[in-house]
């Protein structure tokens, strides 16, 4: 409903039927009703079930986003860890569309997004972690061997914290684990949960190191700054 503002002369602002008052430079304007439109072509709905399903994922496992994505948007921006989470996977195949059947009708093909593990990245930054690092589950128990934490190389420091994160689709969750550092995480255990639902009770396992003080390191031109992460490394899945 429009009104007048007496402040405006007299002049009309706000909806009339179909159409908007406004006041520009001293002159009443009417403008058309905008009607927003809300398109729901095959593609439009695909990019938005891909949105969502990327978003829901990044709560599920927002603690580790959190700590592994902290440093990546730039200082200033409004750019979230989980935002920074969503954009780095988007488009390096972490998120699949699979076709179902053919509806009854025949009229459409239905599908959804699903996730492909060993190509979602948790962690991203400078830091350096070698691709020989493996994981195995026995007993209730996950272990992970690091044979070699490479601190010879320029983007590896002593201080530079393990992080191990458990990702469980069957219960919608996920478990983060901090690990020894770097120089004495050759072999560590962490305990799984005991809760196993079924056949399908699969958790999927990754790791990168992160660093945990501020320093200048002998072999580095950059300093070593607390929370830069690795790119995180998919250690394989597991049955609980």
């Amino acid at each position: 409903m429009s009104h007048t503002d007496r402040r405006l002369l007299g002049f009309e602002h706000g909806k009339i039927g179909d159409r908007i008052a406004v006041v520009l430079n001293g002159k009443q304007i009417y403008k058309s009703l905008y009607k927003p439109t809300n398109p729901r072509t095959p593609k439009q709905q695909m990019h938005r079930a891909k949105l969502a399903f990327a978003n829901k994922l990044s709560k599920v496992l927002d603690e580790a986003v959190n700590l592994g994505f902290a440093t990546v948007p730039k200082k200033g921006s409004a750019q979230s860890p989980r935002n920074a989470f969503v954009k780095k996977n988007w488009n390096n195949g972490a998120l699949e569309w699979m076709e179902s059947e053919q509806s009854l009708t025949g009229e459409e093909l239905h599908g959804n997004w699903v996730l492909c593990p060993e190509k979602l990245c948790l962690a991203d930054g400078p830091r350096y972690i070698g691709s020989d690092m493996t994981a195995d589950v026995c007993d209730g128990r996950l272990h992970i061997s690091c044979p070699n934490p490479r601190l010879d190389e320029s983007h590896a420091v002593d201080d530079d914290q393990l992080m191990v994160a458990v990702y469980r689709p069957a219960m919608n969750t996920s478990y983060l684990y901090r690990g020894p550092m770097r120089n004495k995480c050759s072999e560590c255990n962490f305990d799984l949960p005991s809760d196993a639902v079924g056949d399908d009770d699969t958790v999927h396992v990754y790791a990168w190191f992160q660093a945990t003080v501020f320093h200048r390191a002998a072999n580095l031109k950059t300093a070593v700054r607390p929370g830069q992460a690795s790119p995180s490394l998919y250690l394989g899945s597991f049955i609980l």
